[in-house]
């Protein structure tokens, strides 16, 4: 028989889910269901000579992800403190990094699911309370929209366009002129491509180094 494995949210202080998880939780009890919402972003195209126009793709919309978290302190499951379990997961995905002044990027982790985002919405339901007051069960209701750093979503799209990021492992006897006049037909970007890597210049970068290629409009100065 397979041991039970619990969902477990991770709590990150960068864009890249590096390192170690700053917090993280287990829930009490895996939840019954899971939701995900993809769309698609389309923009309208006019056609030429006509007053009408064709939808025609614009982007992927970034996925939304939620569930429902239990937390039951009646002793029927596991006992538990209901306010450090709700201090500890708000920790996790809601408060604020003092070091970044933003919630925690989270990943969350259960079997097959592995989902990567910022919290959008929480929201609490509580259901069972002693007579002093003191809440039994709570039900809160997570919901997640999905977030990649820039790198990682350039990789993800992976589309071979100047109108679109690339992601570039430099190999031996290539360089950052030499991918400049590939992706946009003009090696005079170096210096801003070296920038936006967050490089010292753009001589001399050593073969294995990985380089984002931005759409020229993105360049960051």
């Amino acid at each position: 028989m397979s041991a039970l494995v619990k969902m477990k949210i991770f709590g990150f202080d960068n864009e890249n889910y590096s390192g170690s998880s700053k917090f993280d939780f287990a829930v009490q009890v895996n939840p019954n269901t899971i939701k995900f919402d993809k769309s698609i972003q389309l923009t309208d195209k006019q056609i030429a000579g006509l007053g009408e126009s064709n939808k025609t793709y614009s982007k992927h919309k970034e996925t939304s992800f939620g569930f429902d978290v239990l937390l039951d302190a009646t002793g029927v499951i596991s006992p538990i403190d209901i306010k450090e379990q709700v201090e500890k997961l708000e920790k996790t995905v809601y408060t604020l990094n003092g070091e970044t002044h933003q919630p925690n990027f989270v990943k969350i982790s259960w079997g097959d699911f592995l989902f990567k985002g910022i919290l959008h919405s929480m929201n609490y339901e509580y259901t069972l309370f002693t007579p002093e007051g003191k809440p039994l069960r709570v039900k809160i209701s997570l919901s997640f929209c999905g977030y990649m750093s820039l790198q990682e979503a350039a990789k993800k799209e992976n589309k071979q366009s100047p109108d679109l990021s690339r992601i570039i492992t430099l190999k031996a006897g290539e360089s950052i002129p030499y991918w400049c006049n590939e992706i946009y037909g003009d090696a005079s970007h170096c210096t801003d491509i070296a920038r936006h890597n967050r490089l010292t210049g753009f001589l001399n970068v050593k073969p294995g180094t990985e380089l984002m290629f931005p759409p020229l409009i993105r360049v960051e100065s």
